[in-house]
């Protein structure tokens, strides 16, 4: 059986639903768009019950990205309280209880759509560069970012960070949410979004920025498409004193609750910061760590050779500031004092060891 949209806009077929009727007859499917409703007609002779697997790209019901009741009449009486209803991400199955005298049953929801293959989507990427392109150029206030969304449809979702509380949003065409995304002084900063499509038709592109950089991207053209973004805040505190997160430390080893990432945050919070001139050495080497971190620690999770080489190289650093764990600082000559030699023990260890291994084997080659 081929049911038909009514509605002399959307005079176009689609394939009946999968249902069983216990009782009596379906005669026929009618959908119409302007009220969002499927409309059955029947032959129903004796008490019984039709149940019936609804497409969710026939017809829907959302609040925002969240499920709702259809509203189901029989005879043009509401029954929604007395509806039996299996729920899945493709699809929500119903069960009515008839009686021998219905004659037709209308289920009102707040979508309903055409499964006539669509023509394909055209998406104006030139446009959609030079707004984003205009968006980097604008400033965002210091510990914010900015989520694009670009689209042609109505979509909706939700977006979190470790600065800014859990919101939804829904929305159609194109719009900007701007939001807390920050690192503190215990965590690195990160955001998840997650936006969907709400109909088949159209495209759907969210770009992430902050700091005046593209953070985060991603596009879908699919029927009902979905985009899941888990990224981490970009750092805008390049000239602080504390700083946030170690970024080439914590992508090494995994995490951030790692124990040579948290031995690293210790000794920077209880020792280093602890005192004047260690804090004015961690505001001079915040403006040079983060001025490539980020970018390293985008590399080892790429590459996980390079990872386990970064791990390998920071052994040694490790292994030279567990000293200042043993040290008794109580002035600032004495952090003074610590602080040179461990860098000067560095040094050592990282130059001066292997010139001195590269000279020592070139002369025993040249003998």
């Amino acid at each position: 059986m081929i049911g038909a949209f009514i509605s002399p806009t959307f005079a176009q077929q689609f394939k009946e639903p999968n249902y069983k009727i216990r009782g009596g007859d379906v005669l026929g499917f009618e959908l119409d768009p302007d009220t969002a409703s499927l409309i059955i007609s029947l032959d129903q002779r004796a008490r019984g019950e039709l149940t019936i697997t609804l497409p969710r790209n026939l017809i829907d019901a959302k609040i925002g990205s969240e499920d709702t009741d259809f509203i189901i009449l029989v005879d043009g009486i509401s029954k929604t309280g007395s509806i039996d209803e299996i729920i899945t991400f493709s699809d929500r199955t119903v069960t009515i209880p008839l009686r021998g005298y219905n004659t037709s049953i209308t289920i009102i929801g707040t979508q309903v759509f055409s499964q006539v293959t669509p023509a394909p989507t055209v998406i104006p990427q030139q446009q959609i560069e030079k707004k984003i392109e205009a968006e980097l150029r604008s400033e965002i206030p210091k510990g914010e970012a900015k989520l694009l969304i670009f689209s042609d449809t109505k979509w909706s979702g939700a977006l979190e960070s470790t600065s800014s509380d859990y919101i939804e949003i829904v929305g159609q065409n194109d719009r900007s949410v701007v939001f807390g995304c920050e690192p503190s002084l215990l965590r690195e900063g990160f955001f998840g979004a997650k936006i969907q499509k709400m109909t088949k038709d159209g495209y759907l592109k969210i770009v992430a920025i902050q700091n005046q950089k593209i953070i985060a991207q991603g596009s879908t053209e699919a029927q009902f498409g979905e985009i899941i973004m888990q990224e981490n805040c970009g750092s805008s505190f390049e000239t602080g004193t504390g700083g946030g997160g170690c970024l080439i430390a914590t992508a090494a080893f995994g995490s951030e609750m790692a124990p040579q990432v948290q031995f690293l945050r210790e000794l920077r919070d209880n020792t280093v910061l602890q005192t004047e001139s260690g804090t004015s050495f961690m505001t001079g080497f915040n403006q040079f760590y983060y001025s490539f971190s980020p970018a390293v620690a985008d590399y080892e999770r790429e590459n996980p050779a390079f990872k386990e080489a970064v791990k390998i190289t920071l052994t040694p650093l490790l292994t030279s500031l567990t000293l200042l764990q043993y040290a008794d600082i109580d002035s600032e000559s004495e952090m003074l004092g610590y602080g040179i030699g461990v860098i000067l023990l560095n040094i050592g260890m990282y130059f001066v060891a292997p010139a001195v291994l590269i000279m020592a084997v070139r002369k025993r080659i040249s003998k």
